[in-house]
């Protein structure tokens, strides 16, 4: 051993030991090189070759404008045995509608509130709606079209006494007469279920011409306007039934079988449904094909739609058995509130009006726990567009005294 001047002693190096290092020095070399040529071709390829894709947005302004895009993917790996779905191209829409829907619809983002009206939402023959009287189409157009402004609303009427009733009251909310029939399978449904079995094949054709729509039920309060609220980041964005975190975002739950022993633990999901009385479904592909295979189900089987679009929605793909595909997000169930949220389980968060904290305001309450719908309609309009803060602090949590 000999010392190196620091007080440190070194032993002789062994001349076998340089290999090694040798060696890794030259596979980091080879790494690097390889990288740059693969790096060099791939441009050469990409300028020489390349495979371009367009796709339809919207501008600044509004309009459509395309968008490039490079497809770097091996057309022969494993997505091209089951390949990303495209628009259909079988979905006929109706020339009035189309050119209604692209003069209403907002020139930011290309969007439009689509809202579904009969005579039984004015409600001149208390003997046909079930809310104890009130005309709920006037009420929702107060708050919507003249309060808040909201422009890009069509109202899609269903009957001869709605379209009357809209070009006298209303001349200047943009209406469409729809030729949609009620398919033959809903005989003998509920009145609203009827109404409501029209609004898939709707969807398929505003879908088709690039414009995202804010499906709306009429029995509902906007505090603002919902549009402004909108992440826009899933193919369908809906309302959930739920009434708390858990229920609206999905919880697990679990059992135990004893008789199992050991293997006696088991999880499963739970969540609540999305309400398609307020949803905002983005125009794309899988969105279409969706609302595709709502519509064929509501014109073969006698069924509750909100029921067949959630199996469609939500119900993983089995056997024989595929699914809707869509992408889901759930609003927020305090900012889009169902009324049992509103006056039941998170009563103590908006009642009393004159305690509820500013940054408690709902954005849109929807009366669709409670069968007084329009009596809370006018309390909710009374309170947040009139000031009377205290408005609503009477009616009950649920739908009988005390509850």
């Amino acid at each position: 051993h000999r010392s190196t001047g620091a007080g440190v002693m070194r032993a002789p190096r062994d001349r076998h030991r340089d290999r090694p290092d040798r060696v890794c020095v030259a596979i980091l070399l080879g790494v690097i090189v390889g990288a740059l040529a693969a790096t060099y071709q791939q441009r050469s390829w990409a300028g020489a070759g390349r495979e371009v894709v367009s796709t339809i947005g919207f501008g600044e302004s509004g309009g459509c404008a395309d968008r490039t895009g490079d497809a770097m993917m091996d057309p022969g790996g494993a997505l091209a045995l089951s390949p990303e779905p495209s628009m259909p191209t079988d979905v006929s829409v109706d020339p009035k509608l189309r050119e209604l829907v692209l003069k209403t619809r907002s020139k930011d983002r290309g969007e439009v509130m689509l809202g579904l009206a009969n005579g039984v939402m004015i409600c001149r023959n208390t003997k046909i709606c079930w809310w104890d009287g009130g005309n709920i189409l006037e009420s929702f157009l107060e708050v919507t079209w003249r309060r808040l402004g909201v422009r890009n609303l069509i109202l899609a009427v269903l009957d001869d006494e709605t379209e009357t009733y809209m070009a006298k009251h209303w001349p200047d909310v943009p209406t469409f007469r729809s030729d949609l029939k009620i398919p033959d399978a809903q005989e003998g449904t509920h009145p609203a279920n009827k109404v409501s079995t029209l609004k898939y094949d709707l969807l398929r054709q505003f879908i088709a011409t690039g414009t995202g729509v804010l499906i709306t039920d009429l029995d509902l309060v906007y505090v603002s306007n919902p549009f402004e609220n909108l992440h826009r980041d899933a193919d369908i964005e809906g309302q959930t039934d739920g009434f708390s975190r858990d229920w609206a975002h999905g919880k697990f739950g679990g059992i135990d079988d004893k008789t199992m022993g050991w293997g006696g633990g088991g999880l499963y999901a739970q969540v609540f449904t999305i309400n398609v009385g307020c949803m905002y479904v983005r125009p794309t592909a899988r969105s279409a094909m969706l609302m595709a295979r709502v519509a064929h189900r509501m014109a073969t089987e006698q069924a509750w739609d909100q029921q067949v679009f959630n199996e469609e929605c939500m119900f993983p793909a089995h056997g024989e058995q595929t699914t809707g595909l869509v992408s889901i997000r759930i609003l927020d169930y305090l900012k889009f509130a169902n009324s049992k949220t509103f006056f039941r389980s998170e009563r103590n968060r908006f009642i009393p009006g004159d305690k509820s904290a500013k940054s408690d305001t709902p954005i849109m309450i929807h009366m669709n726990y409670h069968p007084d719908k329009h009596k809370r309609m006018l309390c909710l309009i009374a309170r947040y567009h009139d000031g009377k803060l205290n408005a609503c602090d009477e009616f009950p949590g649920g739908s009988e005294p005390g509850t």
